[in-house]
């Protein structure tokens, strides 16, 4: 949900941002003097479709990935995506600005910055937020920052366990505390994919075919031990 989230808000700002150009950087601390010097009818629709482009690969991007089992990416992708279209904005609006200098074009470059710092802290965010285990009659779904679906007949086997093979490297991922999500290097396992919420057992080990070995635990025990259970109860189906 949170591509679908980011993706509209940007193409809502893409369309705040045609309505009111005064919203762009720069062009609202000009003088007249200075805006007249600006196509501000063609710098507000370059923004638009820019933003309306971003907020579309967002959102499409961001679940062609899941559809095509690309889990490994969908950290990367929306900050990736965002940095790299906020940079051809910055770039190609010049072209609109005919002030010595380009205003338009210093000012957009703070906006970089912004938007970096911003995008850092929405990711932390969304990676403290619990991962959501659901049940459907053919997968398990974990849902999240770096969450997966594995189908039933994918699951090789499913343990509890009370206590973390030693980790040796985070790979892709991350790690916050107790709060450790995504790819890392696990001893005698190789590459594993984790969604642990805390330092304190028990973990449920699933071995797939497709996935590698997939460690999960929660802050809250017996949600641990139900996970497990309702995995092992549809493996036995």
């Amino acid at each position: 949900m949170i591509a679908l989230y980011i993706g509209l808000l940007l193409i809502g700002i893409g369309f705040l941002v045609k309505a009111f150009p005064n919203l762009i950087s720069g062009y609202n601390t000009m003088s007249q003097k200075q805006k007249e010097k600006v196509d501000i009818v063609r710098l507000s629709t370059f923004m638009r479709n820019g933003f309306v482009v971003m907020g579309l690969l967002v959102i499409f991007g961001y679940h062609a990935l899941k559809l095509i089992g690309k889990h490994a990416l969908l950290g990367y992708f929306i900050p990736g995506v965002i940095l790299t279209a906020v940079i051809f904005l910055v770039f190609k609006a010049k072209k609109f600005d005919q002030n010595e200098g380009n205003m338009v074009k210093s000012k957009l470059k703070n906006l970089i910055g912004i938007i970096v710092i911003t995008l850092v802290a929405v990711m932390i965010v969304y990676g403290i937020i619990p991962s959501k285990f659901e049940l459907s009659d053919d997968r398990v779904i974990f849902s999240g920052m770096y969450g997966t679906e594995i189908e039933k007949f994918n699951v090789e086997t499913v343990s509890l366990i009370n206590k973390m093979p030693p980790i040796k490297a985070r790979t892709n991922g991350l790690g916050l505390g107790p709060i450790r999500k995504g790819f890392f290097s696990i001893e005698d396992q190789g590459k594993c994919r984790l969604l642990l919420h805390s330092f304190q057992g028990p973990f449920v080990k699933i071995s797939t075919k497709d996935q590698g070995t997939i460690f999960v635990n929660f802050k809250d025990q017996a949600k641990t031990e139900l996970v497990y259970t309702e995995i092992m109860a549809l493996n036995e189906l």
